[in-house]
């Protein structure tokens, strides 16, 4: 009865030490860090110049033919604000998930206004696939994304070329 005591004790101490070992400063975040990573996506400005210029010259003509006197006034961006893209982004997850879905990205359209003449626009969507429940540990199905059924986000504000 005495060693059983004795192991229990052993028992209790190393699963205590265990805890306190695999519990370290790294894994505790202060509420002043930010938890964010730089995206694989992420260009130079340079880079981003270079593409808005190639833009610009493969379709100098397109803007020609819509009667435009001066190309570099065409508006070549649209642009939402922060706290925009942030609510949207908000609610267009919230309403996914309200609808059954998981919303893991969004997708920009380029469209065209068919009642006003030569106005181009732009529209963000997002995306996902339908949640799935299983009753295995496993999930070997990977849904395919898609468009979500949730009203897309238009009316940004034009601009001019990159910067």
């Amino acid at each position: 009865m005495k060693n059983l005591k004795i192991f229990k004790s052993i028992g209790m101490y190393l699963c205590l030490a265990t805890i306190c070992l695999s519990c370290s400063n790294d894994d505790v975040k202060s509420s002043n860090e930010t938890s964010f990573y730089k995206p694989s996506g992420v260009i130079a400005q340079e880079r981003a110049i270079e593409l808005s210029n190639s833009w610009s010259s493969k379709n100098a003509d397109l803007f020609s033919k819509s009667g435009s006197t001066k190309f570099d006034d065409e508006v070549k961006s649209l642009g939402w604000s922060l706290e925009d893209l942030r609510n949207y982004l908000d609610y267009a997850e919230h309403e996914a998930q309200e609808k059954g879905y998981n919303m893991t990205g969004v997708r920009i359209y380029f469209a065209a206004y068919p009642e006003k003449d030569n106005q181009n626009t732009m529209f963000i969507a997002p995306t996902g696939h339908k949640v799935f429940s299983t009753a295995s540990m496993f999930n070997l199905f990977q849904p395919e994304e898609q468009a979500l059924p949730i009203p897309p986000l238009n009316n940004g504000n034009g601009g001019g070329g990159y910067p």
